[in-house]
């Protein structure tokens, strides 16, 4: 089954009445191996946006597990949602990568939102649902992590705010609806949605990259781009700590992300052990490959269990930065090394495309770096531990 013994189990530790989370999750399973995993080694060799699959979570209701029902959410704890997450990334990596960047979107929209933002963005546009599809545009050529010296400025001209300046490494700007953009204002950082196709709004390159093929990693240009002042999020100057907020909200997300591709990749490390033969045996009966086999698993749970415990604390109203940044940080780290281990496993075989278990490898080199880098979060765990003594 897609829906593991494992994830059962830390769902009917964290909720003793959990037959309905249960029920939801195994028929999301299903969905995600019969309908998702399908199109993945296609989505990824084709560099194709996984669009289709994107259609069919709506009908499936899976981006709207943790939001309120009165923007069309299905309100169902966070661990649900972390767990339908690696059940994705487990089938295709590209597809939960778009829910990832769509929840944290949502939640931005919906923690510093007015009533008529949330109502049109979360509501109408449907992007709770998603019906309507988000980007995220912080980083710039001059700063990534550093995003205190964004050099884009907004200037606010007759309720009318104009944009000029330059974004990188923005995932499918040529796809999303809608942008959440930062620039610079007389207050401060502030934060913008911004229709995709609004006049002045123009992605000029796409940017070639090691994984996550199916998500055109692009640089966009502003120039002269207007902006009803009705679509400044939150309030002027503000927006460098709703930057941190939001990407807090993912790290969550990221984290699962990469445990469903570990998953995927130790799975078919386990079925190739037993089937591959060596010097006239099974390699599985090789002990250097069970003790590969051993550490991937064993990494593999530990990873879940801090995030399922990081989103279990978020739904109980718990400060959880520190928690949910030692999540992504281990579960990140560890899906590299399960990888990698899986490509060991599989010999010169792993390094081919009909083997298709690079895929997992190239996929999560990203997550050490997006929605903070490894070094980052190191800095802050250890900034925040430092300030409970």
């Amino acid at each position: 089954m897609y829906y593991t013994k494992v994830q059962k189990d830390i769902i009917e530790m964290l909720f003793p009445d959990s037959d309905e989370y249960n029920l939801i999750l195994a028929s999301i399973g299903n969905f995600a191996e019969k309908e998702i995993l399908p199109a993945a080694k296609r989505v990824d060799q084709e560099e194709m946006f996984p669009r289709q699959n994107l259609e069919k979570l709506v009908n499936q209701g899976i981006m709207a597990i943790p939001f309120p029902k009165d923007y069309n959410g299905l309100e169902l704890p966070y661990p649900v949602y972390i767990a339908a997450i690696e059940m994705l990334a487990k089938a295709c990596a590209n597809t939960a990568l778009q829910v990832s960047i769509q929840g944290m979107i949502c939640e931005g929209i919906r923690l510093f939102g007015n009533d008529r933002q949330k109502n049109e963005f979360l509501k109408e546009k449907g992007l709770v649902e998603g019906r309507s599809l988000a980007s995220f545009a912080l980083t710039e050529p001059c700063c990534g992590s550093d995003a205190k010296s964004i050099q884009t400025k907004a200037e606010l001209s007759n309720s009318i705010y104009v944009l000029n300046g330059t974004k990188t490494l923005i995932t499918i700007p040529g796809e999303a609806d809608i942008i959440l953009v930062f620039a610079r204002t007389d207050k401060g950082i502030s934060s913008f949605l911004i229709p995709c196709g609004t006049p002045g709004f123009t992605v000029t390159r796409v940017i070639q990259k090691l994984g996550f093929k199916g998500h055109k990693l692009s640089e966009i240009r502003l120039e002269n781009c207007k902006v009803a002042r009705e679509n400044l999020l939150g309030e002027d100057g503000r927006g460098l700590d709703y930057a941190k907020q939001i990407l807090n909200a993912g790290r969550a997300t990221i984290a699962a992300i990469a445990i469903g591709i570990a998953q995927a990749a130790y799975e078919k490390s386990l079925v190739y052990s037993k089937d591959r033969e060596a010097f006239g045996e099974k390699i599985s009966n090789f002990q250097l490959i069970r003790e590969k086999l051993a550490d991937m698993v064993t990494e593999i749970n530990a990873a879940r269990l801090l995030t399922y415990y990081s989103a279990h604390l978020r739904d109980k109203g718990k400060d959880v930065v520190s928690e949910v940044s030692q999540a992504k940080l281990f579960a990140t780290e560890m899906a590299l090394r399960v990888c990698d281990n899986a490509i060991q496993i599989y010999g010169g075989y792993g390094y081919t495309d009909e083997y298709d278990v690079h895929r997992h490898w190239r996929d999560a080199r990203l997550l050490t770096i997006a929605e903070g880098t490894s070094e980052i979060l190191r800095l802050l765990i250890a900034n925040l531990s430092l300030k409970q003594i």
